[in-house]
């Protein structure tokens, strides 16, 4: 959900030092115009602390170590956030984002600035802040009525009536409305599971392994502490809602703690209160077993103090044993009276030999799609038809139903989610279908020439970046985006057809019918060609998802193989970084890698002996699964080198640079910053390689190599031959 502009802007301020002076919303869009400069230096300071923020924040989301305040420093904020991309989960587009701000704060000292560069920092200061005030709202806790009926009616009156003419008169649109961020309905508590999210609930994995463990409980009678762990907003709260509701027998004599940033009294922190929960694990005298909901980020402040103490020692030796933070063993997820079940283990999607898959999602869209009187929004929809309710929302729903727009949209959150990198929770996916259903500015009742080619579904899904997070990175994989033939060809076929009606049938079969394309006939007439053939692009791909991106593809392929312990499709991996590992400072022989940069007269090189190695604990580690669904989607791999070990983190957006290194494409300076954690990778590898026996000097100008070698049977501690 992004936050109003004016309200992000005030909760900026609110974060600089209560003694400075604030500039308002109004001031300082007047300042945008009138001193460009002076307003992009106030931005600096809000940024400077923001940084500091947002880092604080993803190390608590990650359950990762803070950088040091030293790092961050206000007149280079570029090698923070360089850090906080490589070492801190941060997402390349909020990374971008940041990083443009940088260039254009740097501008100031270089030159004076126009309004349009003050208005492009502060979208991008804007970006950053709203990922940042979103993350913070997830991490808050939340209560809602039972009573959903009621509440969907309040919560589309409070949250819509702007955007959305005469929403009354829609039950179709007033029960979207559940499905927002902002919805009360849409969060669910522990104590509290209502008519709505029974019908929404869908049963993972995860749901099955708490049963197995509340049964062993109550079978043996002996109380057990349970960790429910996670990141924020991935369903910890809706599961215990549905075990009180559905299986009140297996908590019988177990307490249940749902909000692990809950303290009791104003006396009392979180941790204090967390302490007081767990009392009677401390001193081994528990009568009752105990289930939290608990953050990862709130666990590790919990498992740092109790060390600091001395407190707790039990639990906090069961947390090291389980790995839930270094991930340098076994996990063990069961050790005497405490267990550990862990979201964060499990994607929401899983990776097979075919691909990667989402049945979550899908099972997801499914609640809200399909055909029967038991499914509130159809059951909606259908009443708002014979009423004769209509709007672009009405058609998009339609086009949602169709099984091959389904799955080509989970497609493309996948995609979104490993190229990206960001997280999609249960709440963020239902306000997502909002998001694409549900245009701004929604006309109820209009006539068929009144809906915008840009409010369809497709356009809603590719096109609008501004209105989410998540829309913005799906922008990212826009099929406009990719240039190819067959799509070149089609938009040829489509502006010289000489029935465009009976084209687009011909082509989208069904969907011609739906929303703006029943006009497509006066396309010419109203100059919209061109926005009718953005829409048909992206339309046609949602029926025909096709995978074009081959890097894409491979990455992929690889992850999968690497948690099936496929040696012979990793030993493809394996050529490639050995290739970029000679290339990313260059090669003059084989065996030999440049040590230096190309801007030295003479350049040396030393030879290296490389052996391939994996992370043992994650490679194969899914050898028995066709369906993988517990996993990273980064490869730990790497090479060892005169018996020291080196391993870094291969993700997608790393992988894709590698690729073009290893094609013959010569990474330049921001390449290397971007690809951080391989650019320390490789300066190890030639640490750890014996300079003291042979190395090579290249003469830049003429090429001429030097061969320097230390002799055996000789007084000369070296040799130096011309070799070419």
């Amino acid at each position: 959900m992004v936050l109003d502009k004016k309200l992000l802007w005030d909760e900026l301020n609110n974060l600089m030092d209560t003694n400075e002076m604030k500039l308002s919303y109004i001031d300082m869009n007047q300042l945008i115009l009138e001193n460009p400069t002076k307003v992009v230096s106030y931005y600096d300071g809000l940024f400077y602390v923001l940084t500091i923020r947002r880092m604080k924040q993803l190390a608590e989301v990650f359950s990762i170590q803070e950088l040091s305040l030293s790092v961050i420093n206000s007149s280079n904020l570029k090698d923070a956030w360089k850090l906080i991309k490589s070492k801190m989960n941060c997402s390349t587009m909020e990374y971008n984002s940041a990083f443009d701000f940088c260039n254009i704060s740097e501008d100031k000292f270089r030159q004076n600035l126009f309004s349009m560069d003050a208005q492009k920092a502060l979208k991008n200061l804007f970006f950053v802040a709203d990922i940042w005030w979103n993350q913070k709202s997830d991490m808050v806790g939340h209560t809602v009525s039972d009573d959903w009926k009621d509440e969907v009616a309040v919560t589309v009156i409070e949250t819509e009536t702007t955007n959305i003419q005469h929403i009354v008169e829609s039950k179709f649109l007033s029960m979207l409305g559940v499905l927002q961020s902002s919805s009360k309905e849409s969060v669910v508590d522990a104590d509290s599971f209502g008519g709505l999210r029974d019908y929404m609930h869908v049963v993972r994995p995860i749901q099955l392994e708490l049963e197995k463990i509340l049964t062993e409980i109550q079978n043996n009678g002996t109380p057990s502490l349970i960790l429910l762990c996670g990141s924020v907003g991935d369903g910890k709260s809706h599961l215990l809602a549905f075990m009180k509701e559905k299986y009140e027998n297996l908590l019988d004599n177990v307490v249940v703690h749902n909000d692990s940033t809950e303290a009791f009294n104003p006396d009392q922190n979180s941790l204090e209160t967390l302490e007081q929960v767990l009392a009677p694990y401390a001193n081994g005298f528990a009568d009752k077993s105990i289930i939290i909901a608990i953050n990862l980020g709130v666990l590790h402040n919990f498992y740092r103090r109790q060390r600091e103490n001395e407190r707790f020692n039990a639990l906090c030796d069961f947390i090291d044993n389980s790995g839930i933070f270094d991930g340098s063993h076994e996990p063990q997820n069961k050790a005497d009276a405490f267990r550990l079940i862990n979201f964060a283990e499990s994607q929401q999607y899983m990776l097979t030999k075919e691909g990667a898959k989402s049945p979550f999602f899908l099972d997801l869209i499914d609640k809200i799609t399909t055909e029967n009187k038991d499914n509130p929004f159809y059951d909606a929809w259908k009443q708002d038809q014979e009423m004769g309710v209509a709007s672009v929302a009405h058609e998009n729903y339609l086009l949602l139903q169709q099984s091959t727009i389904k799955e080509s949209i989970v497609q493309s959150l996948i995609e979104a989610m490993i190229k990206q990198k960001v997280f999609i929770s249960t709440r963020t996916f239902y306000n997502f279908l909002y998001e694409i259903i549900v245009p701004v500015h929604n006309k109820i009742n209009g006539n068929v020439f009144s809906i915008d080619v840009e409010d369809m579904l497709p356009n809603l899904l590719y096109g609008h970046p501004d209105r989410s997070i998540l829309l913005a990175a799906l922008s990212e994989v826009d099929p406009l985006k990719t240039r190819l033939e067959a799509t070149d060809r089609l938009i040829s076929e489509f502006i010289l057809s000489s029935n465009t009606t009976s084209f687009i049938k011909e082509k989208l079969g069904d969907s011609s019918h739906v929303g703006a394309w029943k006009k497509v006939n006066h396309s010419t007439e109203k100059g919209q060609q061109i926005e009718f053939s953005r829409l048909l692009i992206r339309h046609h791909e949602l029926l025909n998802k096709k995978n074009y991106d081959e890097t894409y593809t491979e990455y992929i392929d690889f992850l999968y193989s690497f948690y099936k312990g496929d040696e012979e499709e990793i030993g493809k991996l394996f050529d490639l970084l050995e290739r970029v590992i000679y290339a990313w400072k260059g090669s003059p022989r084989d065996k030999f890698i440049f040590t230096d940069t190309a801007d030295k007269n003479f350049r040396m090189a030393v030879q290296v002996k490389l052996e391939p190695i994996v992370d043992e604990q994650t490679f194969g580690s899914a050898y028995d699964k066709d369906e993988i669904n517990r996993f990273s989607p980064i490869i730990r791999i790497g090479f060892s080198q005169n018996g020291e070990e080196f391993l870094f983190e291969l993700d997608y957006q790393l992988y894709s640079l590698l690729k073009k290194v290893g094609g013959g494409y010569r990474p330049n300076r921001q390449d290397m910053q971007n690809g951080l954690q391989f650019s320390e990778f490789h300066e190890k590898l030639l640490k750890s390689a014996d300079k003291t026996k042979h190395v090579l000097l290249v003469h830049k100008a003429n090429g001429a190599i030097l061969e320097v070698k230390r002799p055996k049977f000789s007084k000369a501690k070296f040799e130096v031959e011309k070799v070419n």
